[in-house]
């Protein structure tokens, strides 16, 4: 790709804010289309799955860290998503469990308004598996760290940190279509 044209930040962009509204998490075993089937524009305009889990957090805890390193020609961008779960209980051990298993792909939707697909690529891809080739892609995200605990003192938060982390040889993809959250909140549906 050659450089030949660059980008423009007006007053709009200075403006902007800063964190994450919501993320919902699906395993990429559960995804059967992600359109453009080819790297376009950096733009992923459909990306339909049998489930999408929806994780909610304290407010202003939510962060999306992209660190990019070049080694032997290549660039790899390391993707850290970090959230914090409140008041620990077994129905949020439980939905937290889930994501020590598996391969899981996250869009997370900033406060914004833009959503960023992290723990996909479509660099490296595995071609092979034809029609879809995001199966066996190794950029989806893995559960990196959990930390937390009870606190001490009255007045200590309890709750967990959850930190995901993907290793993709590109720039997080926007994604250009919508969250519809289900009436109970758990879950949601891209459209």
């Amino acid at each position: 790709m050659a450089i030949d044209s660059g980008l423009i930040v007006d007053c709009a962009d200075l403006q902007a804010v800063g964190g994450i509204k919501q993320i919902v998490i699906s395993d990429i075993a559960n995804v059967s289309a992600i359109l453009p089937a080819t790297s376009n524009n950096h733009t992923i305009t459909s990306l339909v799955s049998s489930a999408w889990a929806r994780f909610e957090f304290k407010d202003q805890t939510a962060a999306l860290a992209i660190n990019a390193t070049k080694e032997n020609g290549t660039t790899s961008y390391e993707c850290g998503l970090s959230f914090h779960v409140p008041n620990i209980d077994a129905a949020r051990m439980t939905a937290l469990t889930t994501l020590s298993t598996g391969c899981p792909v996250a869009v997370v939707q900033m406060n914004s308004g833009k959503m960023l697909v992290v723990g996909f690529t479509y660099l490296y891809q595995n071609t092979a598996a034809g029609a879809t080739f995001w199966k066996r892609n190794q950029t989806t995200a893995n559960l990196t760290a959990m930390e937390g605990g009870t606190g001490a003192a009255y007045q200590d938060e309890n709750g967990i940190t959850v930190t995901l982390t993907a290793v993709q040889y590109e720039l997080p993809y926007e994604y250009s279509g919508a969250i519809t959250v289900a009436a109970d909140g758990l879950s949601a549906t891209l459209i």
